[in-house]
């Protein structure tokens, strides 16, 4: 099935997910388990054991983005790019470049529109308190306390 414009949104998925995944790596390398996060991820298998070993941050933001990457292009040829981004917890990246349309009317219906004026109509009704007779309103007022200060 394809998507229209889908190939476009991929490139903001792709910039979007590798900026995430380096935030998220730079946390795990403060707490000390950055192998153990990409390795949760799926990631970690993508990349060689020795860069893993050796723990270092910057060699592996650079190489983990690239594999993610290329694991998100492998993923969206074969469709299962839903399960993917599910897995390295980044599902809502797909939701991100979506926005609801909102329908314009059309010139013609516009034109219309500004053709068709409203005018006030008077609406008339009473002010039933004001119909009430002296009686009925001593009866409403029962109902109610009148504080005198």
């Amino acid at each position: 099935m394809k998507h229209d414009g889908f190939d476009e949104r991929l490139d903001g998925i792709l910039v979007r997910a590798a900026i995430r995944l380096q935030e998220r790596m730079r946390l795990a390398y403060s707490r000390g388990n950055l192998s153990a996060y990409l390795n949760r991820i799926g990631l970690g298998k993508l990349l060689e054991p020795s860069l893993l070993e050796r723990g270092s941050l910057l060699e592996l933001q650079d190489e983990a983005a690239i594999a993610m990457a290329r694991a998100i292009r492998k993923a969206r040829l074969r469709g299962y790019l839903k399960d993917f981004l599910e897995q390295i917890n980044m599902l809502e990246l797909l939701d991100y470049g979506k926005e609801e349309k909102v329908h314009k009317p059309s010139r013609g219906h516009e034109h219309k529109v500004k053709k068709k004026k409203s005018y006030l109509k008077m609406v008339e009704g009473e002010n039933k308190r004001s119909a009430m007779s002296e009686a009925e309103k001593k009866e409403l007022l029962k109902n109610f306390k009148v504080i005198k200060t």
